[in-house]
């Protein structure tokens, strides 16, 4: 297992409406490395992930959703970090649009304030 980057959660939410997009994509491809990071495991092939919901018109995305949401809880529980909010929650605000900041924020609490294995535990 490995530390994933620490991206800022707001700018996580404000680039992609300022570079059309772009930067949704450039984060989308880092969450899936930095998941695989911290899962230790490759779970998550981004390039697969992003074809199979432009085939089948969004549906495969609301699947990747709810996959990644699950995988950032066992991240925190992974790197003793006591999970900030539930996958079905998490999953929900990502369905209301404001999902990537509560996955990223809960992603730089992992690397920030745990260790691989959980050693040290701060709960």
């Amino acid at each position: 297992m490995q530390r994933g980057e620490i991206r800022n959660p707001i700018m996580v939410m404000v680039l992609p409406i300022l570079t059309c997009g772009i930067y949704g994509i450039i984060w989308f491809f880092g969450l899936c490395d930095d998941l695989n990071k911290g899962l230790g495991r490759q779970e998550f092939n981004a390039g697969k992930e992003l074809l199979l919901s432009i085939v089948t018109c969004g549906f495969w995305a609301y699947y990747f959703l709810w996959r990644a949401c699950e995988a950032i809880v066992e991240i925190q529980n992974a790197w003793g970090v006591k999970p900030q909010m539930d996958a079905p929650i998490m999953f929900v605000m990502a369905l209301l649009g404001i999902g990537p900041f509560f996955m990223q924020q809960s992603l730089n609490n992992a690397w920030e304030n745990g260790t691989p294995g959980g050693v040290n535990a701060p709960y």
